[in-house]
């Protein structure tokens, strides 16, 4: 991930897609803005019961599932699902990810994306559609999703999902995907930053997601599945993982340079605290990588959807997750300093030079060594023995 956050890339924030843009001829009725039409009468059918039941997965934000009217069944006699209505509400609405649409969109309501947001929608509905089946979400998943854009993503996976928690920090985004969203009572929306600070999330999005989670049955998910900021999705990822509950899964999209970083091995020049931590409590995979021409406005770099997979007995292993996490990133800090000079310095006042020393001659490590050459196992029983140290040292 880049400092910068203007150069960083896209903003997987906005998450928006649709068939190829070339495929609309110019002046075309697709061209025009499409505005949602909220006459769903052509879905219904006569029934004795005008609100059948509900889904479980409209029972995960109580709140506001009392606020608003269940959907209502599609024309079809044997599918009278949420997801069989979204389906229907999805076919309404056509083909609206295209930059004709999203420029128009935004131009109607006043908006342009905006940069310090880095704001940068996708434009391929077939990528969309990898994202949310990259994820194979079930009825009983609870899903994080870190920058709504235009709820594009978010609509998609309502379909699969029980319960959909997304976050925008853009308010007038907000206020537009809540439009287009606003039938799906098990679509919960926050507007905000998803960060509290760079070290943790925003408090109610944790309690948000662990209250979905205990009304949904117990064989359902937490994942996280986004385009995100590039800006934050370090802070996101990293701090997810330390979460409780963590992420069972996470697709997202986000820098390529970022992604490789994550599934770089020893040695190479991507490895590095991240890969350690993530490799650690992980299994990553690049599912696919995208050029910048997939996205407008259009970004400087390339972007790629990566996999995580829990792993949860990797995870559990780990007998302090925050000392693990915080020792790795000081091991890397200075990468190209002695192994023995970097954790003299990070336990400065901590461990005296005589004790370091001690740890790594037990481990066989030389007056050489150097941390991007250790691999995940190593580096796991330096980490250890350290904190071990560190207890006995303890007044």
């Amino acid at each position: 991930m880049q400092d910068n956050p203007d150069q960083a890339a896209p903003n997987k924030d906005e998450n928006v897609t649709a068939p190829n843009p070339d495929s609309q001829a110019p002046g075309s009725e697709q061209e025009e803005i499409i505005k949602l039409d909220r006459d769903r009468s052509k879905y219904r059918r006569p029934a004795p019961d005008p609100t059948p039941p509900a889904p479980a997965s409209n029972d995960a934000w109580k709140s506001k599932s009392a606020k608003k009217p269940k959907p209502q069944p599609v024309s079809n006699p044997e599918d009278q699902s949420q997801a069989a209505y979204i389906r229907a509400k999805r076919a309404q609405q056509g083909s609206r990810q295209t930059v004709s649409y999203l420029s128009k969109r935004l131009a109607s309501a006043g908006l342009r994306p905006v940069s310090k947001y880095g704001q940068n929608f996708l434009v391929d509905l077939n990528l969309i559609e990898l994202i949310a089946r990259s994820a194979e979400l079930k009825q009983d998943d609870v899903v994080l999703e870190i920058g709504t854009g235009v709820g594009s993503l978010t609509a998609i996976m309502a379909e699969q999902a029980g319960a959909i928690l997304t976050v925008e920090i853009d308010k007038n985004l907000y206020e537009l995907a809540g439009e287009e969203l606003s039938d799906y009572p098990h679509v919960k929306m926050i507007q905000g930053d998803a960060l509290r600070n760079k070290n943790s999330l925003r408090a109610d999005i944790m309690e948000s997601i662990r209250d979905a989670k205990a009304r949904l049955p117990e064989s359902g998910r937490f994942m996280l599945v986004a385009n995100l900021p590039y800006n934050v999705a370090t802070p996101i990822v990293s701090n997810l993982l330390h979460e409780n509950p963590p992420p069972d899964r996470i697709v997202v999209t986000i820098q390529k340079e970022l992604a490789e970083r994550m599934i770089a091995g020893p040695g190479s020049k991507d490895y590095g605290a991240l890969s350690v931590w993530v490799q650690s409590v992980c299994s990553a995979e690049i599912v696919r990588v995208l050029s910048s021409g997939v996205f407008w406005p259009r970004p400087k770099v390339e972007s790629a959807i990566i996999r995580l997979d829990l792993d949860h007995e990797r995870r559990n292993a780990i007998p302090d997750l925050k000392f693990f996490h915080q020792t790795v990133r000081s091991l890397f800090f200075h990468r190209r300093k002695f192994l023995r000079s970097v954790v003299i310095s990070a336990f400065k006042g901590r461990l005296d030079k005589s004790a370091v020393d001690e740890v790594l001659a037990s481990l066989g490590h030389g007056e050489t060594a150097r941390a991007e050459e250790l691999d995940l196992k190593q580096i796991g029983d330096l980490v250890e023995a350290l904190r071990q140290a560190e207890i006995k040292a303890a007044p």
